[in-house]
């Protein structure tokens, strides 16, 4: 993977885990706002994982978490790696970056919830839409993120 591609992916992740952390600051700070009767923004501590099922203690969780993070950076370099020996012979390029960005997504929402885990033993929700559970930037991350990677890992595939 050459370096620059590396330093753009390291100020992708940082700006994403800064905006998902900043945004939780402000509620953990006291900032609250309901836009209507259906969207509200509210502070909730999730000890939980996905829908606040907590299946784990929060040593766990923390273990699982850095397992994922350290495990989707292995992953980029070494399927990186298969691509660069193929990319072009790709028609459409684009598919490449927007795969490295559904890992990155991933990447920062794993990272951005682990740091919640380490500063607070829980992780901060704060978006409330309808009756859905309440979330954070870096659960819209993650769940962003995975639907992406599954869409372009299929068309990747394909090629490879």
């Amino acid at each position: 993977m050459k370096i620059y591609y590396v330093l753009l992916y390291l100020i992708v992740v940082l700006f994403l885990v800064f905006l998902d952390q900043y945004t939780k600051t402000l509620f953990v700070k006291g900032y609250t706002l309901k836009l209507n009767e259906y969207i509200k923004f509210i502070l909730v501590y999730n000890e939980g994982s996905a829908f606040g099922i907590k299946l784990f203690n929060n040593e766990t969780y923390l273990l699982i978490g850095s397992i994922v993070a350290l495990f989707l950076i292995y992953f980029m370099i070494i399927y990186n790696k298969k691509l660069n020996n193929l990319i072009n012979k790709l028609q459409n390029k684009s598919i490449v970056y927007l795969f490295n960005f559904s890992v990155l997504l991933i990447l920062s929402g794993t990272i951005g919830n682990l740091i919640d885990r380490l500063k607070y033993s829980k992780v901060v929700d704060w978006i409330s839409i309808w009756n859905f559970p309440v979330f954070n930037f870096a659960d819209s991350y993650i769940s962003i993120g995975v639907a992406i990677f599954i869409y372009s890992y299929w068309k990747l595939e394909k090629v490879l």
